[in-house]
């Protein structure tokens, strides 16, 4: 240490050391003191106690905010997957057993208004899922990405969303024998 010192001290008085070159890398070299310090106690505070103390807010909840037919749109897009999904669980489901439901709820021998409700129940969430779908499938084109174009294209989808679930669910179905 006390030759890296007098290296430190020789290269501030302009000395040079000429015949020792590998020594040349070590001039540039500055004193470092180095303080040991004692750690500090850990916190006992948990997160929210940390941020009241620093005066931070706290994070809003999301029911504080405006509901925006952007972002109901995105949740019922995910919740209209989760229920196809679930559809297609049950289908394949009853399949496997050997029943064939559609049949089973077409002899059920419904009044037509009930058969209307269950059939939109039923469609609504692929109408909307397909139709949204490809709203999405356009954005990843890059086409309609301004504010008025989202909004606009929103209330095409549910337009169209409906209409076609509308023409699903008034679909006839037949009795099998």
């Amino acid at each position: 240490m006390a030759y890296l010192r007098s290296l430190c001290q020789a290269s501030r008085m302009g000395l040079a050391l000429k015949n020792q070159p590998f020594k040349a890398s070590l001039i540039q070299a500055r004193m470092v003191t180095l303080k040991a310090v004692p750690a500090p106690a850990p916190s006992t505070a948990n997160f929210e106690e940390r941020n009241i103390s620093l005066g931070r807010p706290m994070s809003p909840h999301l029911l504080i905010y405006r509901p925006q037919l952007t972002s109901m749109m995105s949740i019922s897009h995910r919740i209209t997957g989760l229920a196809l999904t679930f559809y297609a669980f049950v289908l394949g489901t009853s399949s496997l057993m050997g029943v064939d439901a559609a049949a089973a709820i077409a002899n059920l021998g419904l009044p037509g208004a009930i058969a209307f409700v269950g059939k939109f129940i039923i469609a609504f969430p692929f109408s909307y899922h397909l139709v949204n779908g490809i709203r999405h499938l356009t954005w990843d084109y890059g086409l309609g990405l301004t504010i008025k174009e989202v909004y606009l294209t929103g209330y095409v989808t549910l337009a169209l969303a409906t209409l076609l679930t509308l023409l699903l669910a008034s679909k006839k179905t037949e009795k099998k024998q």
